[in-house]
């Protein structure tokens, strides 16, 4: 029986040094994640501008491994309070793939570059940032949800043949090369029109906005109305993200 309890204490240091390495690698694996969160975090902030710190989140149960790479297999970037130009972004969520930030840039805390293999990304146009972009660009027409709360109505007054027409329309919605676009649809207005001026009504009452220099995407994919505003789909392929 003494023996037996000699054995059972030798294995209770061995046991306790096992514990603490695993709790020492935990901790430092934890302490890396955080660490190359935030330096991409800072990093997406000097690219973008945005004010407040974006949210990064980077997925895998064992971090070291990816940090030792350079190569993390999924990041999530929350992004709010994007400008792209006069246009401010209410917010912008990316899920990256196959992201790329080399070990010595993390080791000295100076991300130069970030890499990005696939993006697939999410942004939030409020109909207020809207209707402030339009105004800004010298255009006098205000973007709102339609009636039903599914569709987009235009108004505005804009001037025809030399007469200023007061009009409404509700809107299709598209992207095309990096644009978002707003076409007319059955517009109506108070004034007598003939069909030279009413074209030319539907073609003062189009909209064209710039999206083509939201991080991540070099592709608009989508966009949908919704009550409070538009949401943009986009998409972007062997992207590198700079300070």
């Amino acid at each position: 029986m003494a023996d037996d309890v000699r054995r059972r204490g030798g294995w209770l240091p061995a046991a306790l040094v096992v514990l603490a390495l695993l709790l020492l690698t935990w901790g430092a694996d934890v302490l890396a994640r955080v660490g190359a969160e935030s330096l991409v975090a800072q990093d997406v902030q000097a690219a973008t501008g945005v004010a407040e710190e974006p949210v990064v989140e980077i997925d895998g149960r064992f971090f070291l491994p990816q940090v030792v790479r350079g190569a993390y297999g999924r990041v999530h970037v929350s992004a709010r309070g994007l400008r792209n130009g006069p246009l401010v972004v209410e917010s912008l969520d990316a899920d990256l793939t196959d992201v790329r930030v080399p070990f010595h840039d993390v080791l000295v805390r100076d991300v130069r570059a970030i890499g990005v293999g696939h993006s697939e990304e999410t942004a939030v146009l409020t109909y207020p940032a809207l209707n402030s972009y339009l105004e800004a660009t010298g255009r006098p027409l205000t973007v709102a949800p339609g009636p039903d709360g599914e569709g987009v109505t235009l108004t505005g007054s804009v001037e025809v043949l030399g007469k200023q027409v007061d009009a409404s329309a509700d809107v299709t919605l598209s992207v095309d090369e990096g644009n978002l676009q707003l076409t007319p649809q059955a517009v109506t207005s108070g004034s007598v029109l003939g069909d030279a001026a009413r074209l030319l009504l539907g073609q003062r009452l189009s909209v064209t906005v710039p999206l083509g220099s939201l991080p991540f995407s070099q592709r608009l994919t989508g966009v949908r109305p919704t009550a409070d505003g538009l949401v943009v789909q986009a998409a972007g392929d062997a992207v590198v993200l700079q300070p």
